[in-house]
């Protein structure tokens, strides 16, 4: 007993120290190469991050003495609804394939697109979205509304577990994990999202909960129907996500590691360890026999070796993300074999190249794109919109680079409060089960994608609930301090805060109010060169028409924005010509006066007298946007309608605005944490 509370102690004081070392990084260091994210500085985003748990302490005092739940359910579910039936999202990149084939399967089509053969992991998810497209059938809804529902249902399950857990012993934490989860900004746009992502957020939360009362578990019906119930959650984790096997081995060591209330607890620990194997060998069999049924059946000769993913996630240019100049070689390498030898050969040239001091600064990039971003990649996951209102989608370059900003102040918050948490256990030597259970799956996945894997915000998305758990559970206000001056002490915390208060708002005044770069997008399809290379050959003299619905005013157009096309563009509204490009032109870069919103004929023409012209499209069945290529409903051509415009985040009286806010709240929260502490 004693040698496994030391082991505790240690883990728990680890996974301390690694919410401490994530927060700095946070703080300092978030991803700046992203194009929704223009941080501002460190100083404003740590003030405001105080006084957020400020704010918050003011609002917990206030919610011990009133049951707020319902209110903040309605108020949750209020908002996703409104998210939910306003914006939609076009499947993109991987999702393409995923949609494109679960609307295949429901027509009986069996014969799986080739993308699967190289990336088999998504298989399972895209049984499961055939499943859920059927349903919406039956209920005749709308699949991308259908769909965000559903998305958001099974998030608010996994909420709501957990904020029944914390009520049973602590409702004033429940309330504070809702309110929580109803700022959080990654919730809504992952809710958007239809990928494995959004499948295994809640596993965390349903997982915590089901360990909990495991360990509490004193009769064998209990212990065994728990121990099932655990298993039910593990197991299609794992299969929908492979690298929730580090959860998996968190639970065993968690289940060897902490005490149990049941009696013969060594033997009850190893039946149950065994249960969640069977449980585990099982899904995995049960989940191949599935796909064979539905005529899927891997090919090791076309699938992308694991060798690949560590290969990419050590090349230098790279922060050890996805890449297909890394991918794209070896998915067209013939056999396993070569496949292997070329990413193992990949991966031996980038370690010489980084050399010994290299690896571990790569491995400080990797750390940083993993880990060091409030917004887990939100604003990339989807880059195209089949419904949005014409209001976002006019600010939408201002609103999400608001969003992003409040995403990482309410990050570096969370990472800070949880610190604090994981600090006074320290002082203590007592680890709440939880918090080590927790830590073990972030320090899991941690060593996965930033040592061996490859590596991506969204990644690290799962540990967001658990955060917002363990921020509700240690969300305190200070005891009553008793000091021999007030006036003096109150006086000099005045002054030191008003002193970092003017230091932040100065340096946020520059990057607040700056020229910003930002880009209106009208209309975006932007499919037909991820994994395929779908091209419409135009011989000389022939063309192709795109008609678009455009909800907002335009003024550039990019035709293929990976590619160098040479064309003729010609914009026709209303059978009329409005404007209309040389017969040379660059399609990747065309300009013109500002057109207002409304549908559109774009026409690209080859003019060459001898050579062709390859446009890129891209084949769906379902609507990547209003209106298919005219002559070839299954067809879409790959163009993007923007209007740049140069302005920034805010303007002076903007800025003002909300300097005068923070100063006041600011003000407001010392005022009242003094009466609160010593008056």
């Amino acid at each position: 007993m004693e040698r496994r509370q030391h082991l505790a102690n240690g883990l728990g004081l680890l996974i301390t120290l690694m919410l401490g070392a994530v927060w700095l990084l946070a703080l300092l260091a978030p991803v700046g190469y992203r194009n929704d994210q223009n941080w501002w500085p460190p100083l404003l985003v740590a003030l405001l991050s105080l006084l957020t748990l400020g704010v918050g302490g003011w609002v917990w005092r206030r919610w011990q003495r009133r049951r707020r739940a319902p209110f903040l359910w309605v108020l949750l579910i209020g908002v996703q609804l409104i998210v939910a039936f306003n914006w939609v999202a076009t499947p993109h990149a991987d999702l393409y394939f995923v949609h494109q084939q679960a609307l295949n399967l429901l027509h009986h089509q069996t014969t799986w697109n080739p993308y699967f053969q190289t990336y088999p992991n998504n298989v399972s998810f895209t049984l499961l979205l055939a499943g859920l497209l059927q349903i919406g059938r039956w209920l005749g809804a709308d699949s991308g509304i259908w769909l965000n529902l559903a998305q958001f249902a099974w998030l608010d399950l996994g909420l709501a577990v957990m904020a029944h857990h914390l009520r049973q012993s602590k409702p004033v934490a429940a309330n504070t994990f809702l309110g929580l989860a109803i700022t959080c900004v990654p919730f809504y746009a992952y809710g958007l999202n239809t990928y494995g992502d959004i499948l295994v957020l809640p596993a965390g939360l349903l997982v915590l909960v089901l360990a909990a009362h495991l360990r509490r578990a004193t009769t064998p019906v209990r212990w065994w129907g728990t121990g099932v119930l655990l298993g039910l959650v593990l197991t299609p984790t794992y299969l929908f996500k492979a690298n929730f096997i580090v959860l998996f081995i968190a639970v065993v060591l968690s289940l060897w590691l902490l005490p149990v209330a049941r009696t013969r607890a060594g033997w009850a620990k190893l039946g149950l360890t065994g249960l969640l194997g069977l449980c585990l060998v099982g899904g995995i069999a049960s989940n191949h026999a599935i796909q064979r049924a539905a005529g899927f059946t891997a090919n090791p000769e076309k699938t992308l070796p694991a060798i690949s993913w560590i290969a990419m996630s050590y090349n230098p240019e790279f922060h050890g993300d996805y890449n297909r100049w890394d991918a794209g070689p070896v998915i067209q390498a013939p056999t396993a074999a070569a496949k292997k030898q070329l990413a193992t050969t990949h991966l031996k040239t980038y370690l010489h190249q980084l050399g010994p001091g290299g690896v571990l600064a790569h491995l400080g990039k990797k750390a940083q794109l993993f880990l060091a971003t409030g917004t887990f990649d939100a604003f990339q996951v989807n880059s195209s919109f089949t419904k949005m209102p014409t209001w976002y989608r006019q600010h939408r370059a201002t609103s999400e680079w608001l969003l992003a900003n409040w995403a990482q102040i309410s990050y570096c918050a969370l990472l800070l409060i949880n610190f604090l948490w994981g600090w006074r256990q320290w002082r203590r030597r007592d680890f709440h089960p939880g918090f080590l259970l927790g830590g073990l799956f972030a320090l899991g996945l941690m060593a996965f994608h930033i040592v061996f894997w490859e590596t991506e915000e969204r990644y690290a998305l799962p540990l967001l609930p658990l955060l917002l758990a363990g921020a509700a559970v240690s969300f305190r206000v200070p005891q009553r301090l008793t000091v021999s001056r007030p006036a003096v002490v109150q006086r000099r915390l005045t002054g030191t805060v008003l002193v970092l208060l003017v230091a932040a708002l100065s340096t946020g005044a520059w990057s607040l109010t700056r020229p910003l770069d930002k880009t209106v997008q009208a209309v975006s399809q932007n499919e037909g060169r991820y994994y395929q290379d779908s091209r419409l050959a135009l011989h000389p003299n022939q063309h192709i028409t795109q008609p678009f619905t455009a909800p907002v005013a335009f003024s550039h157009l990019i035709v293929d924005p990976n590619g160098t096309r040479i064309g003729q563009a010609t914009l026709r509204r209303q059978g009329q010509i409005v404007w209309q490009s040389a017969q040379f032109a660059n399609l990747k870069s065309l300009s013109f006066p500002r057109q207002p919103a409304g549908t559109y004929h774009l026409t690209i023409t080859n003019r060459a007298t001898h050579q062709v012209l390859h446009v890129v499209v891209a084949p769906a069945n379902f609507p990547l946007v209003a209106h298919p290529v005219t002559g070839d409903p299954g067809h879409y051509l790959r163009f993007m309608v923007t209007r740049p415009l140069r302005a920034p985040g805010l303007s002076w009286r903007q800025y003002g605005i909300f300097a005068g806010s923070v100063t006041l709240i600011t003000l407001g929260v010392i005022a009242d944490y003094r009466r609160f502490w010593w008056a």
